[in-house]
């Protein structure tokens, strides 16, 4: 990755990637562009970090799915169910 200069007297922002990952709406949004997409693996790293910031309980009882499953599902290795991805998105978007 390129490195870039920040001109004298400027400054950058602080940007943190969990205040839009807790966001849910958005987060539902992304996923169902990553399926209009077919791209599994972005949907399973967004997943992955919508978990990594919020109540993994609460999100299980929410979507009805194990969170041993949930975790199982944004693996590499994991390949959800369509189930599981129809109940990930409408616990979103409820």
């Amino acid at each position: 990755m390129p490195a870039f200069e920040i001109k004298s007297g400027g400054s950058s922002k602080h940007y943190n990637a969990s205040d839009r990952l807790k966001d849910k709406q958005y987060v539902a949004s992304a996923l169902i562009q990553c399926l209009q997409e077919g791209d599994s693996e972005a949907f399973k790293e967004i997943l992955r970090g919508h978990l990594d910031v919020i109540n993994k309980s609460h999100f299980s009882k929410k979507t009805h799915i194990p969170e041993r499953t949930l975790y199982r599902m944004v693996s590499e290795e994991g390949n959800p169910t369509l189930d599981n991805i129809a109940r990930v998105v409408h616990a979103l978007c409820a």
